[in-house]
């Protein structure tokens, strides 16, 4: 970590900022500590350009979120971590503070180690994104990644994948490639720079993408096997949304040369193209896929046929037996999820509904067997409904109903790590447009 940091406390409340400044210099003798109420904080914060930020919020009190979007607004700000510290503070306060881009958490009062351990992870993600941010600068810089979207130029493509390739290969790690482009839905108006803009916010923040040509382009996904990437296919097409959609193929890396693969892909991808939203997959040169020519949207994974040796066999009852106590742990991570990010997402979006359309009648049911959030007046209604398929996977469906008839549908298959509060309140939050546009359009 940097010799001096400088944290920036901001507190309407005197005694909290002394208390709490002291116990930073105490703990942290080599940072520089400054403080500053919520009056003048964005003028303070701009001046000193601190390398944490610690936000003290009571009883709700709304400044904090306030500052809290300015602070992620402003281009200079924006990669500032920033230390909630909650007194008394709600729950639907909490998720709105961490949907708005807080950092980390800390209760009041916070003892002596855990501050100090906090403001340590504050201090090395500051630098983490400072590293990231300078290295991502200077390959712009000198025109490796394109200015305004940062992925790979057309002119520096295959380098990086050959590379990439080559270190995966070496280190025997999982990694997938995919060469992705828009189908026949994609309507001609659209630029590919719209197209890129929607895979980028559709990708992992580990995954990288490169320019192939004018409307195709390479998804490298590291540590990823094929079973991880149809959730980052579908995304993509769920934000491109009903009226447009894309093909693709992908390869799992086995030893195989760019070359070899680029010819791969491009051979499954024309075979994609024949279809929409297809995911094709294709052979890899080294080992036989038993996947191979499958489109991974319709189909299952399959594992290929071998013969299976006693010591195998009783391994794979073992294994069967760690999967029903995975199972079982997973349900009851489940049940978890359903009190700690369902239900205050739910009560979140039941207050809000009400307080903005009158006479609308909101409720909502959280269980393992069954979750399910209604929104309804008059003759339209609006259903959002989760299953849990087990395991690693949870469903969401959703659906408007005007007047007996069913206007709308969608699903989404989500990991159950995706499944968090910024995913549920964002679909929730297209869910009420639409509820609300069909409200206007039936009075």
């Amino acid at each position: 970590m940097g010799f001096t940091n400088t944290i920036t406390l901001i507190s309407n409340n005197e005694e909290q900022i002394e208390q709490i400044t002291s116990k930073l210099v105490l703990l942290r003798d080599l940072d520089k500590v400054t403080n500053c109420s919520f009056d003048n904080a964005m003028e303070t914060l701009k001046n000193q350009l601190p390398n944490v930020i610690i936000i003290h919020c009571a009883n709700d009190n709304p400044d904090a979120l306030k500052l809290i979007k300015e602070i992620k607004e402003n281009n200079i700000l924006a990669q500032s971590p920033i230390l909630f510290l909650d007194e008394f503070c709600s729950r639907e306060t909490i998720i709105d503070a961490f949907d708005a881009g807080i950092s980390d958490i800390l209760r009041h009062p916070a003892q002596d180690y855990e501050l100090l351990i906090r403001t340590i992870w504050c201090i090395q993600k500051d630098e983490i994104n400072t590293n990231r941010h300078t290295q991502k600068e200077f390959m712009k810089l000198l025109g490796i990644t394109q200015a305004d979207t940062g992925v790979y130029t057309q002119k520096y493509c295959e380098e990086f994948l050959k590379n990439e390739l080559d270190r995966v290969n070496n280190r025997k790690e999982h990694a997938c490639l995919v060469l992705i482009t828009p189908d026949s839905k994609y309507p001609g108006y659209k630029n590919p720079k719209e197209f890129l803009d929607v895979i980028n916010k559709s990708i992992r923040l580990n995954d990288s993408v490169a320019i192939k040509d004018i409307d195709e382009f390479y998804i490298f996904l590291p540590k990823t096997k094929l079973n991880g990437v149809y959730p980052v296919f579908e995304r993509i097409n769920n934000n491109l949304g009903v009226d447009c959609g894309a093909n693709a193929s992908v390869i799992e890396i086995k030893e195989e040369k760019f070359e070899t693969v680029k010819e791969l892909l491009q051979e499954a991808l024309n075979k994609a193209k024949e279809d929409t939203n297809a995911l094709i997959v294709a052979s890899g040169a080294y080992s036989k896929d038993p996947n191979a020519g499958k489109n991974l949207a319709k189909q299952a994974l399959s594992e290929p046929d071998k013969k299976i040796s006693p010591e195998k066999l009783a391994q794979k009852t073992d294994i069967a037996l760690n999967d029903e106590k995975k199972s079982k742990l997973y349900r009851q991570a489940y049940r978890q999820k359903c009190k700690i990010v369902f239900e205050p997402v739910f009560e979140k979006y039941q207050n809000y509904i009400n307080t903005k359309i009158k006479d609308v009648k909101t409720k909502f049911d959280v269980t393992v067997e069954k979750t399910k959030f209604v929104m309804a007046k008059n003759n339209v209604s609006a259903i959002l409904s989760i299953t849990y398929g087990g395991l690693y996977k949870a469903r969401i469906d959703t659906s408007v109903v005007s007047f007996d008839v069913v206007k709308n549908t969608n699903t989404i298959i989500l990991d159950f790590v995706q499944l968090n509060f910024q995913k549920l309140s964002q679909i929730l939050d297209e869910l009420y447009v639409e509820f609300k546009n069909y409200i206007k359009n039936s009075d």
